[in-house]
């Protein structure tokens, strides 16, 4: 077989996989645009023009987008403080690994909704996290964890949700990382601490960068937990896209809303990345 048909076959093989997601990708997204600006409206008529931009850009969207963005990015970085460490702890060999690797992947196969109704038995205010913390005498009275104003509810879901999912990732980027490089290292002279921050950080930032990133957009677009847990003012993007779509009929509105999710995690997808490469830099 010659190299332009070997070509040729590779390209075949991927086509029906790449093709279908090209497809639906580019039409719902095309569609989007579209009934953002005025066409293929659901309801009422197409009028062409930027009045759905003007009518959703409000005081409460913008609420909404400071909320979302707030309750994605700390849900992110609260998931890599602990997924690094444990990521560095599961490449060494111990008794228990097997069953430690079970339990971390466990929410992996707990639905978002599901997950949800969990964690709000332990943190709710009469959960068994307040009721244990009145019994024992640490708080007087029940603390409000969910539906509070901040979030906090909605991030502790969210990170016992998305911490297998960064854990896998911070894995697999550490054991790609040369045992020659850290003996080596040890051998010049260089502590623990020398060692991660010249040698284990810069070259695990690819999976830093792409476990933070798969975990913000995540938490970004999430509408079960903040359905379940979220406060009641200001609902996430995702809330009041759906609230604005199926309650109000304002499809146009809808999928603005949609295109701001879209573009704020394109634009921290690309501020993630920034930052990995500052930890590289930094690590020189």
């Amino acid at each position: 077989m010659t190299r332009k048909n070997h070509g040729w076959l590779i390209i075949l093989l991927l086509l029906p996989a790449v093709g279908y997601v090209a497809v639906f990708l580019s039409a719902s997204l095309g569609m989007t645009v579209a009934q953002s600006i005025g066409f293929f409206a659901f309801t009422g008529e197409t009028e062409l023009g930027l009045h759905h931009w003007s009518a959703t850009f409000t005081g409460q969207t913008l609420d909404s987008l400071l909320y979302s963005v707030r309750i994605a990015f700390v849900s992110a970085f609260c998931a890599l403080l602990i997924a690094y460490p444990l990521a560095l702890y599961l490449r060494g060999k111990f008794a228990g690994k097997k069953f430690l690797n079970a339990v971390l992947r466990l929410p992996l196969f707990v639905p978002a909704l599901v997950a949800a109704f969990l964690i709000l038995n332990v943190i709710s205010y009469h959960g068994i996290l307040n009721e244990a913390l009145v019994r024992l005498g640490v708080i007087d009275e029940p603390l409000r964890l969910t539906h509070d104003d901040w979030g906090w509810g909605v991030v502790a879901i969210q990170v016992w949700k998305n911490l297998p999912f960064q854990t896998l990732i911070l894995t697999a980027a550490l054991r790609n990382v040369p045992a020659d490089l850290e003996s080596a290292a040890r051998n010049l002279g260089a502590g623990r601490f020398a060692v991660f921050r010249h040698v284990l950080m810069p070259l695990s930032a690819p999976g830093i960068q792409i476990g933070a990133t798969l975990v913000f957009i995540g938490v970004l677009g999430d509408y079960a937990i903040n359905a379940v847990a979220g406060p009641l003012y200001p609902p996430s993007l995702s809330i009041r896209m759906v609230l604005l779509g199926k309650n109000f009929g304002e499809w146009g509105q809808a999928a603005v809303i949609a295109i701001v999710i879209i573009l704020a995690s394109l634009l921290f997808a690309w501020l993630f990345t920034l930052f990995a490469k500052l930890l590289v830099r930094v690590a020189r």
